[in-house]
């Protein structure tokens, strides 16, 4: 009977143990992303902040920054702010991550590019690494974008090639069969917005995370993607406001 008890009391114990230090993890996935490097640095800055008062100014983890520029990662040992790094003016990859076992916060990753972007926090406290989680998520999606990334810009472009070469060829052959050269807006149009489609570098208009060293002062070029996306709307549009341009044109003849 005392071995029992015995047992049973041990069987508590290292279960009690396992369970306070056992690692809690939540990962986040993030919408397309933009901002400058100072807003970045501004949250980088809070989350080391949060990492020292869970952990204890003591802490010695091991942190690194990785950057992305012109498809090379340069990967840095140590926390550097987005600012004090020398890239170009837009990047499109970039990456904290930050670890020391066996703490109420042992890991966090960020991990920024054009496929996907994600947030990681693991530790052995639920509430800290929750609370963490909550921030990060909620700083960073205050510089989402809606539209952008690698598989929207794929599903896009192929619907909307689609869209333009069946738009020109149709239009083509209406007005050639209908003799109606008053028309011609809608072959016009259809092949300027397939070739816009074609040869705008759409994976530096719409990327899934960009970081600018800082925002450009003109209007045009820092809303050159707005402004891209306007300017197929409007081709789009004009598609069938040519044709019914063209049609009521004809009826008084």
């Amino acid at each position: 009977m005392r071995f029992a008890v015995f047992f049973c009391g041990c069987v508590s114990l290292t279960t009690t143990s396992m369970l306070n230090g056992a690692q809690v993890s939540e990962t986040r996935d993030l919408p397309p992303l933009k901002l400058a490097a100072s807003e970045l640095d501004a949250i980088l800055s809070k989350t080391h902040s949060l990492i020292d008062a869970a952990n204890g100014p003591e802490d010695s983890g091991r942190e690194s920054v990785r950057v992305s520029i012109d498809g090379q990662d340069i990967e840095i040992p140590h926390l550097s702010l987005a600012s004090s790094i020398a890239f170009p003016n837009e990047v499109f990859g970039f990456a904290y991550t930050y670890y020391q076992s066996d703490k109420p916060i042992s890991s966090v990753t960020i991990d920024l590019g054009d496929s996907s972007r994600r947030l990681s926090v693991s530790g052995e406290s639920a509430d800290k690494v929750g609370a963490l989680s909550n921030m990060l998520e909620k700083d960073l999606r205050r510089y989402a974008t809606p539209i952008g990334g690698t598989k929207f810009r794929r599903f896009a472009g192929v619907c909307l090639s689609m869209l333009f070469l069946s738009s020109l060829m149709i239009s083509s052959a209406y007005c050639w069969k209908t003799r109606n050269y008053r028309a011609l807006g809608m072959p016009i149009c259809s092949a300027v917005g397939f070739l816009l489609v074609l040869l705008q570098p759409w994976n530096r208009l719409l990327p899934g995370f960009v970081l600018y060293q800082r925002y450009s002062p003109f209007f045009l070029v820092r809303h050159a993607s707005q402004v891209s996306v306007l300017a197929l709307m409007a081709i789009l549009a004009g598609i069938p406001l040519s044709y019914f341009l063209a049609r009521n044109r004809r009826k008084p003849g």
